[in-house]
């Protein structure tokens, strides 16, 4: 369903959760409402109202913010690994397995000569995967101890609108692979606010004070990560959620 205010439309989904949850998503500030099914559309319209000024001023904030052009995966681009910068330097090879490696301050991929813009991006979401894994190995881990939990399943993958997310019922996590590109202590923080999902399914009042509780800056490496600009345009980020 879409809304419309003013000259914005805002797509608005049902989904099985108790609270609205409000975002706006780079690089064109697409707003997008998750709403509960028991509520109607006009409890949306008078939610989004009440948003405005939030939803304007982060609309405002999306569409400054300088991003990166999309990926081509060649020589002399940028890329991001756990937040520090790297060039990418392709070099050919005709035999023997592709690989990925750090050398200094650059990433170089060694692939087949006519290996296409899909198999490159292919091969370095790979490596970016297995160094993600490694993290989130020790992370998940970590926390878990930490926090009392009995060990939770954890997969990765490729997500267009969240950073993560948490199926509390099947005690189930789930991490973006673009966690790969941001800095470390801001997969920390995910890992912490999904595990806290296992508690609270809502980004409501409770939840908050548990994270308060667990993780005393996580308002403040929230932000850091909305603010991180190393993804490309391709990939997006989330905002910000916002109990009803």
């Amino acid at each position: 369903m879409i809304i419309r205010l003013q000259d914005i439309e805002i797509e608005v989904e049902r989904k099985p959760i108790r609270n609205m949850h409000l975002s706006v998503y780079p690089p064109n500030a697409h707003v997008h409402l998750s709403m509960p099914f028991f509520l109607s559309d006009e409890d949306a319209r008078s939610f989004l109202l009440k948003k405005w000024a939030w939803i304007c001023h982060n609309r405002e904030q999306v569409l400054n913010q300088p991003r990166q052009t999309q990926r081509e995966y060649i020589s002399g681009e940028s890329h991001y690994l756990f937040g520090s910068r790297y060039m990418l330097l392709l070099e050919s090879v005709t035999a023997g397995a592709n690989s990925v490696v750090i050398h200094g301050n650059k990433i170089i991929m060694h692939c087949r000569p006519n290996a296409t813009r899909d198999n490159r991006r292919a091969q370095l979401q790979e490596w970016y995967r297995a160094h993600l894994r490694t993290i989130l190995t020790e992370l998940v881990g970590k926390w878990c101890e930490q926090l009392g939990e009995a060990p939770v399943e954890w997969t990765i993958k490729y997500m267009k609108r969240e950073w993560g997310s948490c199926i509390a019922r099947k005690r189930h996590l789930v991490f973006n692979l673009d966690l790969a590109r941001v800095p470390m202590e801001c997969i920390e923080y995910i890992v912490v606010h999904e595990l806290t999902h296992l508690a609270v399914q809502n980004h409501g009042p409770a939840f908050q004070a548990l994270m308060t509780q667990r993780l005393p800056n996580w308002k403040l490496l929230r932000k850091q990560l909305n603010d991180f600009i190393a993804l490309p345009v391709e990939d997006i980020i989330e905002n910000e959620q916002n109990p009803l």
